[in-house]
């Protein structure tokens, strides 16, 4: 279960990797040496002795050398009285607001100085939003290895499995995963060419990250099911091989032969495959068909979803299909769960959606009708004659 969210500073909450490198550089000018970002790349995330040790190995910079941090110090502060501290990364706020209202405990695990951390948290107003603040000065060693990452799971009370990392350095990457904690890794611009691969999943922006998506990034790490969506009766959920056998006993029903799902695998082939169509659908594609849950009693009461399709050997296609158990049937469900099934959809970049429904199926023709979706000709060359194609626009 996730309870703790960890945040990296520097290049996280604040663009500061342009700032910082421009302290270093004309410091360093000062005593004779033009330092390059390349040189300079890899103690982004870091701390300030791992950049000593950096220098020593190409400037011949005695590590132990203690007027040259405390000269950069001082120029950090002029600039800072010059320039104000570097800005907050666009939209942070409002994801720390998200987070907070959804119960998250929250950290920071930052290579900067606690006083920094401190000061910088203050001046823009968010340091109320975290528990601890907590600085690589603290631990042994500095990033990538786990340790500030450790320490604040071991303050907060929490186990690094409970916790989500977000970082935007190849350092912190490798130390989040080295703590065996969920990282988010967000690409930011000014931070360099970081290699990110080591996370989890990459973003590009805060504006739409919240308590949903950091407990799928979470839940799909630990191979557990996530939340896709809920309605005002349902939960539309990613399945479980528990899930399975309940699943196709509705599938099966004959009022289901019909359903815009289609007819189900035997159990057991559905079974053997669940592995792969979890890995697969919901961790890879972000896509699948999810169970549909009623809230009051917990009962699954159907399955539905969306899915890649190639249709006539060359059309890529998002299908989408539903079924739902006959005794839940004509109570508006199907239509909720749809309905709640094309806005995660759109959320998620599909543009257009389709489905195949028998002529006949009057039920599943009307539903579709009401959702919005619009018949064409097209025809699949494996469908019958009497097998309709309607497709949605996304919004």
């Amino acid at each position: 279960m996730l309870k703790g969210i960890i945040f990296d500073m520097d290049g996280v909450l604040i663009n500061s990797e342009p700032f910082h490198y421009q302290v270093w550089k004309e410091v360093l000018k000062q005593r004779g040496i033009e330092i390059s970002y390349e040189i300079y790349k890899p103690c982004i995330g870091s701390t300030v002795s791992f950049l000593m040790e950096i220098l020593h190995e190409h400037y011949g910079v005695d590590p132990q050398d203690r007027s040259l941090p405390e000269q950069v110090k001082i120029t950090k502060e002029e600039m800072i009285q010059k320039q104000g501290y570097p800005p907050l990364i666009p939209y942070v706020k409002e994801m720390l607001e998200r987070f907070q209202r959804a119960g998250y405990m929250m950290a920071v695990a930052s290579s900067s100085p606690k006083v920094y951390i401190e000061q910088v948290t203050a001046f823009w107003g968010i340091d109320h939003y975290f528990q601890i603040l907590v600085s690589g000065e603290q631990v042994q060693h500095p990033k990538p290895a786990p340790d500030v990452f450790l320490k604040a799971a071991e303050i907060l009370g929490i186990l690094p499995q409970e916790c989500l990392v977000i970082e935007d350095s190849e350092n912190g990457c490798k130390a989040a995963k080295a703590a065996d904690m969920t990282c988010m890794a967000y690409y930011n611009p000014d931070s360099g060419k970081q290699k990110l691969n080591t996370a989890a999943v990459v973003v590009e922006g805060f504006e739409e990250i919240d308590a949903m998506f950091a407990e799928k990034i979470y839940c799909h790490h630990h191979h557990l099911p996530a939340l896709v969506c809920e309605t005002e009766r349902l939960l539309i959920k990613e399945m479980e091989e528990k899930d399975i056998p309940r699943l196709m006993e509705i599938c099966s029903q004959e009022t289901s032969q019909d359903a815009c799902e289609g007819i189900a695998k035997p159990l057991q082939e559905e079974l053997e495959g669940f592995e792969t169509y979890r890995r697969y659908m919901y961790e890879l594609c972000d896509m699948g068909y999810w169970c549909v849950i009623k809230k009051d009693t917990g009962e699954i009461i159907g399955r539905a979803g969306v899915e890649p399709k190639y249709w006539n050997d060359s059309k890529t296609v998002v299908e989408m299909g539903y079924v739902i158990d006959e005794q839940f049937r004509h109570q508006g469900f199907a239509y909720e769960a749809c309905k709640a099934i094309l806005q995660v959809s759109g959320q998620r970049g599909a543009r257009y959606l389709h489905c195949r429904i028998q002529r006949d199926n009057q039920p599943s023709v009307e539903l579709v009708k009401k959702l919005g979706f619009v018949k064409t000709d097209y025809h699949l060359n494996q469908d019958s004659e009497d097998m309709e194609v309607w497709r949605y626009t996304c919004s």
